[in-house]
């Protein structure tokens, strides 16, 4: 899947792509999900970024096992390694500047809790689901460093970029490792909009999001199955 990244479908900001399954990644008994997206045009000056994420799930469960991904922002490298067990994550973030002045670091924790998923995972779990108008799923995301609580609502069927679709909001909430209590999550302002395709496949069509920056979208572009 691409999706085209943009501030209110009127500025382009970036691209996105999700593999799920790729054929010339294979692993034995492991369901490789990978990532890459890159801001460009004007947000590139602003917001220079460009990751990449390799997500390992578990066949038999679709949960993660290893979530990995390297990003380059805003004048330094973050490599994030979490690995995921049957009663906790733990994860590694490792920063590195690109100014000599700046020091390394390396920060480890560790989140006692599960289940916990990642984003691919996250995707193919409530994709699943029945999705029933009114229906609630609330799922622990533990995506890069941080966790979180989503919490993802059905509010109902329509026709979306000339689909068939399931309309959900997507609202997330910081946990504080050491207390659990859940904080707000200042980046996302309110609950973000997600349109799937309402058919078998489920396909994310559009996501759009009231974010610090303002009214961002990721639209679905392209779609290719093998």
């Amino acid at each position: 899947m691409e999706f085209n990244v943009s501030w209110k479908n009127i500025l382009n900001s970036g691209t996105l792509e999700m593999e799920f399954l790729p054929q010339e990644s294979k692993k034995s008994n492991t369901y490789i999900v990978r990532s890459t997206a890159v801001s460009n045009g004007p947000a590139a000056v602003v917001f220079p970024y460009k990751g990449h994420s390799w997500s390992e799930l578990y066949t038999h469960s679709l949960k993660p096992k290893l979530f990995h991904s390297t990003e380059h922002s805003k004048g330094e490298k973050i490599t994030t390694t979490s690995r995921y067990f049957s009663n906790r994550v733990e994860c590694r973030e490792h920063t590195v500047p690109e100014s000599k002045k700046e020091k390394t670091t390396t920060e480890n924790h560790t989140f006692n809790e599960a289940p916990v998923y990642d984003i691919g995972s996250a995707i193919l779990h409530i994709r699943s689901q029945d999705l029933k108008k009114d229906d609630e799923i609330k799922l622990l995301i533990h995506p890069f460093s941080s966790p979180y609580l989503m919490t993802v609502k059905v509010i109902g069927r329509e026709s979306h970029m000339d689909q068939k679709a399931i309309r959900l909001s997507v609202g997330m909430q910081k946990i504080d490792r050491k207390t659990m209590k859940l904080k707000n999550y200042k980046k996302l302002k309110k609950s973000a909009i997600l349109w799937l395709s309402d058919n078998d496949l489920r396909v994310p069509l559009e996501v759009r999001a009231e974010v610090f920056i303002g009214d961002i979208r990721a639209t679905l572009t392209q779609f290719k199955k093998s």
